[in-house]
């Protein structure tokens, strides 16, 4: 039997193509687990589970946040996101002048709910836990960036130096991540849907 070089570079292909897929596979994993759609609320079966709290009233604006010196910009890649996957943010000075902030790890991750938006973060200590807030200044044409792994580990390790948990699993359905860090400004926000 003649084997070509074209029928060498076919084998090939399909050698690497059903390997990636075994990788794809793997690195998918089984997908979300957590309830779907809108559910009334988020439970969690541990006793020791401490949901964060909402650290904002103000209702979220979404892209744009005016500060009394300046303009910032929310941006994100998408509005529909995988379950595994990364999910970048970018917060940008696109004003004149420097905006004050609490720092990077100054957000919520929330998701949507019949009782309103409930961060999917807790601490599983049975007390309640803050997130840090260092007082900052984001200068003009500089910009904060978030990649997080849209799985419950890679959210709950998102933010250094605290102990945080997600809890129940993420499932299918609207979340959101807000910037409240913003002095003298209203949070800004991103919504995304969260698919298998």
């Amino acid at each position: 039997m003649d084997h070509t070089r074209r029928d060498a570079l076919v084998g090939s292909a399909l050698a690497l193509s059903v390997a990636t897929a075994g990788c794809l596979d793997f690195a998918a994993g089984d997908g979300p687990q957590g309830p779907e759609g809108t559910p009334e609320t988020l439970t969690c079966e541990d006793d020791g589970f401490v949901r964060l709290d909402q650290p904002f009233e103000a209702s979220v604006t979404e892209t744009i946040a005016e500060t009394p010196e300046t303009t910032v910009e929310l941006s994100s890649e998408g509005t529909t996101e995988t379950y595994g996957q990364s999910l970048r943010l970018v917060l940008r000075n696109t004003g004149d002048a420097p905006a004050a902030t609490l720092g990077e790890a100054a957000y919520s991750l929330q998701r949507e709910t019949g009782a309103g938006w409930l961060d999917v973060r807790g601490a599983t200590t049975g007390e309640p836990v803050e997130l840090p807030r260092n007082e900052a200044s984001l200068d003009t044409s500089s910009a904060y960036s978030w990649d997080i792994t849209l799985t419950e580990t890679g959210i709950a390790d998102a933010v250094d130096g605290v102990d945080l948990d997600v809890c129940p699993p993420l499932g299918p359905g609207t979340y959101r991540f807000v910037y409240w860090g913003l002095v003298d400004a209203p949070p800004i926000g991103a919504a995304f849907e969260l698919v298998g």
